[in-house]
């Protein structure tokens, strides 16, 4: 007699994978179909069988979006974190806030370290939702944790900026006595080296890796571009071209309100970026 679950793929060790049902973890093997075609994510929401002594995974539900580096699906948040030291890279900052509106996630800026100084981020304030937070002090760490209740998230930024810490500070908080799997939740040295989301109750898991990047899933028309920096969208409809690009086209209607409600920062790292869109796509066709 076979058994069928629904579940979510929660970490995945070479051909297993571990998929959360009702009653626990299963660990489950993939149809060779599912297999070979690599369509098994982290964060999948999958349906699995049980024949015989084992556990298969039948088939995977469509996800909302897919990163890569780590390949995870079905993001809610990502908390873009930095810090005061090392000094904050905005253009990764302002890349990882388009992928995320390119893949449906909810960007929210993490500044931790918000003991040692506090960062000038005045140009933000109209773009995104901002976390001043402290790892070490334990400051803005229920703010963190109230957005991520119900959702699924993942932290993302240059190296050396405490996610690491801001993690280890949600998984020691009070969200995971909600949950009887946190009870079970260990994390060795390793723990960045592979790819798990953890499940803390109230329908809320944590992407359980720092190695995170999603610069790799932009995949945009660099006339599209302007479409992603949310501050353009008050001025943009009276630019003499419907298209304009708000670089060098003549009557822009954006340019003029740059260095006030738009910041300057921000405006020349739109630049760069689209630049950088731009050779990428007179590259593909040299």
């Amino acid at each position: 007699m076979k058994t069928q679950y629904d579940g979510r793929v929660i970490k995945a060790v070479a051909s297993k994978f571990f998929v959360e049902v009702s009653d626990g973890v299963k660990t489950c093997f993939a149809r060779k179909k599912l297999k070979s075609d690599g369509n098994i994510f982290v964060g999948d929401y999958v349906v699995i069988l049980k024949e015989r002594d084992s556990f298969v995974i039948e088939s995977v539900s469509k996800r909302k979006n897919q990163l890569i580096r780590p390949y995870v699906s079905n993001v809610d948040v990502c908390f873009i974190v930095i810090a005061p030291e090392p000094s904050p890279d905005f253009l990764l900052v302002d890349k990882i806030i388009v992928n995320c509106h390119e893949q449906g996630i909810k960007p929210v800026l993490v500044a931790n370290k918000c003991d040692m100084s506090l960062i000038d981020l005045k140009e933000y304030e109209s773009v995104l939702e901002i976390i001043e937070c402290s790892a070490a002090q334990g400051i803005g760490i229920d703010r963190i944790i109230n957005r991520s209740i119900g959702k699924t998230v993942c932290f993302a930024g240059q190296s050396a900026v405490g996610k690491s810490s801001l993690i280890n500070a949600v998984l020691g908080s009070s969200l995971l006595e909600v949950g009887e799997l946190a009870k079970r939740i260990k994390r060795g040295k390793n723990t960045t080296r592979r790819t798990e989301i953890l499940y803390l109750g109230e329908d809320t898991y944590l992407v359980d890796t720092c190695g995170f990047s999603m610069l790799e899933t932009v995949d945009i028309q660099p006339e599209d571009l302007r479409l992603y920096f949310d501050e353009f969208e008050n001025f943009r409809s009276d630019c003499r071209f419907t298209s304009c690009t708000h670089i060098d086209e003549p009557d822009c209607a954006v340019k003029p309100h740059i260095g006030n409600e738009i910041g300057e920062g921000r405006y020349k790292r739109y630049k760069t970026l689209f630049e950088e869109l731009k050779q990428r796509k007179e590259s593909k066709y040299d």
